[in-house]
């Protein structure tokens, strides 16, 4: 095994924790397992990372970073209808290409909610994985149309953000990219139709 700056080591850990906790999911993801798909010594996590609880953060930002990116192709500038359909398109195209890495997320996003105290609420991490930006292009939709939707962003993005979370599980379940992309279509549609003033 070859020296690595720490820095770069830490990077080429958090790379194979992404990769071994797609493919195997949080309970799966071993130090160890790590460890081997990084090419490091054991004691090297431990080096780096105060804990896997760390570690682990440093994955779901990782993870929520590419989700972020997915949606830059979204351009607010032309309207409330094409910002929501190029909306759920992205997000589709992401899940598609990172399934294993959205249901890491997904798990993720369970495994924090159950470390909450009793009555915290956590919603706020749906923003460290794109809600927050998909809210702030369908705010710049709107100001760009000058034209209040039917319904608020709030719901808008609510409705995407929570119709994915199930769209990613009946996908990993079916593999049928066919009926879940007709979803897709379904749901940017619903979304128009209730969205755009009568």
């Amino acid at each position: 095994m070859a020296y690595l700056p720490a820095e770069e080591r830490r990077r080429s850990i958090v790379d194979a924790a992404v990769v071994v906790i797609a493919s195997h999911g949080l309970a799966g993801a071993t130090t160890r397992r790590i460890a081997e798909q990084a090419g490091a010594p054991l004691g090297a996590l431990h080096y780096c990372f105060r804990n896997k609880a760390e570690l682990i953060d440093i994955v779901a930002e990782r993870g929520a970073t590419m989700l972020r990116e997915a949606f830059d192709d979204v351009d607010p500038a032309r309207g409330l209808e094409a910002t929501i359909r190029d909306s759920v398109s992205a997000y589709w195209r992401w899940v598609q290409a990172n399934l294993g890495l959205q249901l890491a997320l997904l798990e993720l996003g369970m495994w924090r909610i159950r470390q909450a105290a009793e009555g915290e609420s956590v919603y706020s991490m749906y923003d460290a994985f794109g809600t927050d930006l998909l809210k702030r292009n369908l705010d710049l939709a709107v100001k760009a149309e000058e034209t209040a939707p039917a319904i608020t962003v709030e719901e808008i993005t609510r409705f995407i953000t929570h119709r994915f979370d199930g769209m990613i599980l009946e996908y990993a379940a079916s593999h049928d990219r066919d009926a879940c992309r007709r979803q897709a279509d379904l749901l940017a549609e619903a979304l128009v139709l209730l969205a755009l003033p009568g």
